[in-house]
C-alpha cells in the first residue's frame, strides 16, 4: 500500500484574522484529556488543541496530519514519517517519542468511562526508527490501523508524563500541536481557546475561540438570534423553519453517519431491573433473551412516523447503521417492517400473551431530540402491550449508569466515523472482553461467537473488496439476530449567523477553522 502524501488541509491564509468566535454547542463535553471519554462533544474539544497523526477532512476523507506520509511494509507492520517543523504550544518540538508515550498513554487512562484502548488493539509495540519516523507492529493485519488512529490524539512527553486527567482540565497538561491552545474550562459551562500562531498549519480565522455548552436547545436558539453566538450545532427541528426564513440566519446540512438505535438488557437470564409483570411484579426471566421479543418491538416500531414527525424529515428510517451507498452497507437490509399484528404474535409465542411493563431510559441533552424519540418509540410499544414508560436523564449521568448495565432497555447513538460497518460490530456488537478490548460499548452485553468470528475475519482481511463483503456478510448474520432495535440515521445540522459560513463535517464535529467570516 503505497503512502498518502501532504494535502491541502484547511484552505488559504485569510488576509486579516477575525478577533473572536463564540460557538453554543448541544452536547455536554466533559474534560480536556483527549484520552479520558471517547464521546463526539470530548473529540470536538479536543481535536482544537491535540493533533492526530491521521485525520479525516469535513467530508470524511482520510488526509496526513502529523503523519505525513506512511507505507505498509509488510502484513502487519507499517512506517510512519512524521511531519517536521512542528511544534508544540510550549515551544518543544514533536518527536517519534512523542507518539511512543501517546500509545503507551491512551489505553490505560485510570477511571476512563470510555477508553481509548479499542482504537489500538491491533497494535502490539511501537518502534521509535528515528525522531521522525516511526514504525508500528500489528498483532495481526489492520487493514483499519489508520481509520483507528483518527482517534488518538497526539500527546507531549515533556509535560504528559505522569500528569492526570485532572492536569489535563485545569490547563496544567494541555499541551498540544493543534490550531488552538488551550485558555481555560469550566465544566459545564464553556471552553476558552487562543490561536496558537506557531501551528505549522494556515492559520485559522478566528483569534480567540469560546465553545460554550448550551444543552437546552430553545437557549440554543435563543442565544444565536440574540447575537450571542454565531453558530450552534444540532438546532431543534422545532425551530428549524423559523430559522430558515430568518434573513440573518443560514442553516446548513450534511448527511450524518449518526446511528439511533435501543439496546435491550442481554446480560442476565434472570430478573432485569426495570421489567415488570403487569400486576406490578418483576419477570422471573429476562424477557429480552428470547429473539421473539426483540423481534416483537422492532416490528412495532414505525420508523417512518419517527421520522417525519418527531425529527420533522432531519433522520431517515433504517435498519443498519451505515448510510445508504456507503462502503459495506448491506443492500439485503431494509428497513424492519412495521407489523403489530405480527409483534403481538411474537410475543403470544413467547410466552408474554398480555405483554409487560417496561422502563426505558434515555438522556436529553445528548442527541436531537433524544427523549422525544425514547417516548414516540415507548408509546409504539404500548400499543402491542409493552407498557412502555420512560425516564430521561442528562448525558452525565445517563452514561455511567449505561456502561454498568443498570438499564434493561435504553436509547443511544452511534456515529462511525470510519465511515465502514466494522467499527460498530467490533465495538458494539462483538462480545465484551476487557483484556482484549473488544466490544468496549456493547452496553446490552449481546455476546454471539459465530457473529464474533465472522466480525474479526473481515477487519483482517486487506483485499478492499474482499473485506466489504466480508463486513456486509457480518451486517446481516447480526441484524437477523436483532441483537439491538435499529430506528434512524440522522442529519446533522448547523445554524449560523450569516456573518459566518461553515463547512459542514459528516462526523458531527464544530472545528472552529471550519468557520469563517462570511
Amino acid at each position: 500500500m503505497a503512502a498518502a502524501a501532504g494535502a491541502s488541509l484547511l484552505g488559504s491564509r485569510p488576509a486579516k484574522a477575525a478577533a473572536a468566535l463564540e460557538i453554543g454547542l448541544g452536547g455536554a463535553f466533559t474534560t480536556i484529556d483527549p484520552h479520558f471519554f471517547h464521546a463526539t462533544p470530548n473529540h470536538t474539544v479536543a481535536m482544537h488543541m491535540f493533533e492526530r497523526l491521521v485525520d479525516r477532512e469535513a467530508d470524511g476523507r482520510l488526509v496526513p496530519r502529523l503523519a505525513e506520509s506512511w507505507t505498509l511494509v509488510g502484513p502487519t507492520l507499517w512506517e510512519m514519517k512524521l511531519r517536521p517543523g512542528v511544534r508544540f504550544h510550549d515551544g518543544s518540538p514533536f518527536t517519534s517519542d512523542d507518539v511512543a508515550f501517546t500509545f503507551q498513554r491512551a489505553p490505560n487512562v485510570p477511571n476512563s468511562p470510555g477508553g481509548f484502548g479499542t482504537f489500538l488493539r491491533t497494535v502490539s509495540r511501537l518502534e521509535v526508527v528515528d525522531p521522525l519516523t516511526i514504525r508500528i507492529h500489528t498483532h495481526q493485519p489492520a487493514p483499519d490501523l489508520l481509520l483507528n488512529l483518527t482517534y488518538i490524539g497526539i500527546l507531549s512527553r515533556r509535560t504528559g508524563e505522569g500528569a492526570s486527567t485532572a492536569d489535563y482540565n485545569s490547563g496544567k497538561a494541555a499541551i498540544g500541536t493543534g490550531p488552538y491552545r488551550f485558555v481555560s474550562f469550566t465544566p459545564g459551562n464553556r471552553v476558552e481557546l487562543e490561536r496558537h500562531d506557531g501551528w505549522w498549519g494556515p492559520a485559522p480565522a478566528w483569534e480567540k475561540v469560546t465553545l460554550r455548552l448550551l444543552a437546552n436547545p430553545a437557549a440554543r436558539t435563543a442565544a444565536l438570534l440574540s447575537g450571542d453566538v454565531q453558530v450552534i450545532d444540532t438546532p431543534s427541528v422545532s425551530d428549524l423553519a423559523r430559522l430558515r426564513e430568518d434573513p440573518r440566519i443560514s442553516v446548513s446540512s450534511v448527511p450524518g453517519i449518526r446511528f439511533m438505535y435501543v439496546v435491550p438488557d442481554l446480560s442476565r437470564e434472570g430478573e432485569s431491573p426495570h421489567v415488570l409483570s403487569n400486576s406490578g411484579q418483576p419477570l422471573p426471566r429476562n424477557p429480552f433473551r428470547d429473539r421473539r421479543v426483540r423481534e416483537a418491538l422492532s416490528l412495532a416500531v414505525q420508523r417512518t412516523a419517527l421520522a417525519e414527525r418527531v425529527m420533522l424529515n432531519t433522520a431517515a428510517p433504517t435498519g443498519q447503521w451505515m448510510p445508504q451507498g456507503s462502503y459495506s452497507y448491506a443492500p439485503s437490509v431494509g428497513i424492519p417492517d412495521f407489523n403489530i399484528d405480527r409483534a403481538r404474535q411474537l410475543l403470544a409465542e413467547a410466552g408474554l400473551p398480555d405483554g409487560f411493563r417496561l422502563t426505558m431510559h434515555s438522556p436529553n441533552d445528548r442527541y436531537p431530540n433524544d427523549a422525544r424519540l425514547a417516548q414516540a418509540v415507548a408509546q409504539m410499544w404500548s400499543r402491542i402491550g409493552v407498557r412502555t414508560s420512560v425516564e430521561a436523564l442528562p448525558w452525565s449521568n445517563f452514561y455511567g449508569r449505561g456502561i454498568r448495565q443498570e438499564y434493561s432497555m435504553a436509547l443511544w447513538g452511534w456515529g462511525s466515523p470510519t465511515f465502514e460497518a466494522g467499527y460498530m460490530l467490533t465495538n458494539c456488537l462483538a462480545t465484551f472482553d476487557r483484556e482484549r478490548n473488544r466490544g468496549p460499548y456493547n452496553y446490552g452485553r449481546y455476546s454471539n461467537p459465530d457473529l464474533d468470528q465472522m466480525i474479526f475475519s473481515s477487519v483482517q482481511e486487506m483485499d478492499q473488496a474482499k473485506r466489504e463483503q466480508l463486513l456486509i456478510a457480518a451486517v446481516e448474520r447480526a441484524t437477523s439476530d436483532v441483537p439491538v432495535i435499529p430506528l434512524l440515521m440522522l442529519e446533522n445540522l448547523w445554524a449560523t449567523h450569516r456573518s459566518v459560513t461553515i463547512s459542514p463535517r459528516r462526523d458531527e464535529r464544530t472545528y472552529a477553522p471550519d468557520i469563517r467570516p462570511a
